[in-house]
């Protein structure tokens, strides 16, 4: 009872920490409830639970646990570091990369390469340089290092990168991208994206409809080729949205400080004008 009440009075600001409260909160069957309590009694780090999901065959659950906690605004370098060392931890061998479905790898080094090809990928880097092309589903992938470079072609990817320099593309729908490190580049292909920049001089394009770009850090460019793109952006930074117009698309310009646009506040187009979204 004891480690039942300190779970559920855990503190709730840690976007890493799965405690009983949040998945509670979250809409866990009963089921899961009952796994997660007897695994985690004191509440666990995201990278630890979704182990224990995947060695018990609860893949399912590790899904669920995924869309719910890996949210744009939860990753933060923390909660990368945390599915890394976690991915780490799981891993005998960083050297053998399984290519079929539910592949598991971690990277310690510098430079590390891989190549996934099946559904529900899972891999965390904690070196520089590091390269990862994931081809199927449901892929999840950390990198705490530096110059990270990954590609994603399934749906519903998500993706962490906490050190400088990334470049992401992401080709399926509903991808989910945090990068925390300055001069970050992606580009998101599908619809329903998701990506959070909190450093400096990031640039994305997005091609799909109803992405959403979230901007903390600095003069970051975004640009919208989908329709019913939302953006927020940091000081200095710019953004292009598409709209119809009811005969073609135009683009309309955003720039942080002019016409009203100002920072930290999510915006769309609406009547061919930026309004609060």
């Amino acid at each position: 009872m004891t480690q039942q009440v300190e779970q559920l009075t855990a503190p709730e600001n840690n976007p890493a920490q799965i405690t009983l409260l949040k998945i509670r909160e979250w809409g866990a069957c009963s089921d899961g409830r009952d796994w997660f309590r007897e695994k985690f009694p004191q509440g666990g780090t995201y990278g630890e639970v979704m182990n224990a999901l995947y060695a018990d065959k609860r893949r399912g659950d590790a899904r669920w646990l995924a869309d719910k906690a890996f949210r744009v605004e939860n990753i933060t370098a923390e909660f990368i570091e945390s599915d890394v060392t976690a991915i780490l931890s799981a891993t005998k061998d960083a050297s053998e990369v399984d290519t079929g479905n539910y592949a598991r790898a971690g990277f310690s080094g510098y430079g590390a390469r891989a190549g996934f090809s099946g559904d529900d990928a899972q891999a965390g880097f904690s070196g520089d340089d590091a390269r990862a092309g994931f081809s199927g589903n449901y892929a999840q992938a950390g990198f705490s290092g530096n110059y990270a470079q990954a590609g994603f072609s399934g749906n519903y990817a998500r993706a962490g990168f906490s050190g400088y320099g990334a470049r992401a593309g992401f080709s399926g729908n509903y991808a989910q991208a945090a990068f925390s490190g300055d001069d970050a580049q992606a580009a998101f292909s599908g619809n329903y994206a998701q990506a959070a920049f909190s450093g400096n001089y990031a640039q994305a394009g997005f091609s799909g409809n109803y992405a959403q770009a979230e901007c903390t850090g600095e003069n970051a460019t975004v640009v919208f080729a989908g329709l019913n793109g939302s953006v927020s952006l940091g000081k200095g930074g710019a953004a292009t949205l598409t709209c119809y117009d009811g005969t073609r698309n135009r683009f309309v310009n955003l720039y942080e400080g002019e016409d009203g646009i100002e920072a930290g506040v999510l915006y769309r187009i609406e009547n061919g004008k930026a309004v609060r979204a």
